[in-house]
């Protein structure tokens, strides 16, 4: 089976490539993850836009770092499927984003590799990061600039040692650090911009800059942008 892991862009439907529509068009099966039953995809809400008739298999996403669960829950829920995907040649996971950076379809190709033989294929996609940038009408890294994109999930002291070896910096899920965002980005300045842009390209869409931007974040669809 091949499977394709495309990357949709940030949340705009109009910032998904010509390549990826081609690769959904061409599905025999598209599974879109959510993070819990009954929630909605906003993978899900692209594909849609473009393809409101789509052969869709919705799979939920065990939110835990117990990798063995993980792996476990998502091949227990392939198998209940199988009739949906044991005779299809090509299925596609579009994926927020871009399809290298982050992808929660990384799992479900592990997992999907236990149960059959899976040609794995990445299609490129526009990165948060770079669609928050574009929206503050900034460049993000120039010439030599050491450009670094952090995951607000990691250890506090690699997130710090990260950001004090780079210029300028991307910060994923910074509401993963609640109250301790401020303290550790102040730790590894001075910084000589801080932006924070919340749900780019979603509705609700929030750009905040300054002090403000360090405040505690709720959004989990948020990016911090860093300039030293």
């Amino acid at each position: 089976m091949n499977f394709y892991v495309v990357g949709v862009g940030p949340g705009d439907p109009d910032l998904i490539t010509l390549a990826a529509l081609r690769t959904l068009r061409e599905a025999g099966l598209i599974v879109v993850p959510l993070s819990a039953p009954g929630k909605e995809s906003e993978a899900e809400r692209i594909v849609r836009r473009h393809l409101p008739d789509a052969p869709i298999l919705q799979i939920v996403f065990p939110m835990v770092r117990d990798e063995a669960r993980r792996d476990a829950e998502l091949r227990a829920q392939l198998e209940t499927c199988r009739g949906r995907w044991k005779s299809v040649p090509s299925v596609v996971m579009p994926v927020i984003g871009d399809s290298a950076l982050y992808a929660t379809a990384f799992w479900l190709a592990k997992a999907w590799s236990q149960l059959t033989d899976v040609q794995l294929q990445l299609v490129p996609g526009v990165s948060a990061h770079s669609l928050a940038c574009c929206l503050t009408g900034q460049f993000l890294a120039m010439g030599d600039d050491v450009f670094s994109v952090i995951p607000g999930t990691a250890a506090e002291e690699r997130i710090t040692e990260a950001l004090r070896a780079c210029d300028c910096a991307a910060l994923y899920k910074p509401s993963a650090l609640k109250g301790r965002l401020r303290e550790i980005v102040a730790s590894a300045g001075p910084w000589r911009q801080v932006i924070r842009v919340d749900r780019a390209g979603l509705d609700g869409q929030k750009i905040v800059s300054g002090p403000e931007a360090l405040d505690e974040a709720s959004e989990y669809l948020s990016t911090l942008l860093l300039w030293r």
